[in-house]
């Protein structure tokens, strides 16, 4: 994912978390909150997920997931995404779809037929 989505400070994460809608699902929560400037997206792990193998395993397959769909989702919000317990154990189409869910759920996608293709 280009450096230029991601968020990196953590006053914008407590912004967030603060101030955003947050939705989950057994996997992930996603947090969303209005910006003035262009999507961004963070992502969050936890050290309760396991070593930093398994950690860093989540994180790139979260990154990647959220890449695919970019051009499909609103650019007025900022987006967190968190790693619940169970994310260790699912692959990365399992991440995938729980992304899609939440993402849907919250109502920012734009092109929900290419949103749905997204593999």
């Amino acid at each position: 994912m280009n450096k230029t989505y991601r968020l990196k400070s953590s006053k914008a994460f407590e912004y967030i978390h603060r101030n955003g809608k947050s939705v989950a699902d057994r996997n992930l929560v996603l947090i969303i909150s209005p910006t003035k400037f262009n999507l961004k997206v963070g992502f969050s792990v936890s050290k309760k997920l396991g070593k930093a193998v398994v950690r860093n395993k989540v994180k790139r397959r979260l990154r990647e997931g959220f890449r695919k769909m970019i051009p499909y989702l609103s650019n007025k919000y900022n987006y967190v995404i968190i790693a619940r317990q169970p994310a260790k154990d699912c692959n990365y189409n399992q991440l995938l779809q729980s992304m899609k869910y939440l993402l849907a759920k919250v109502n920012v996608v734009t092109d929900t037929n290419a949103f749905n293709t997204v593999k």
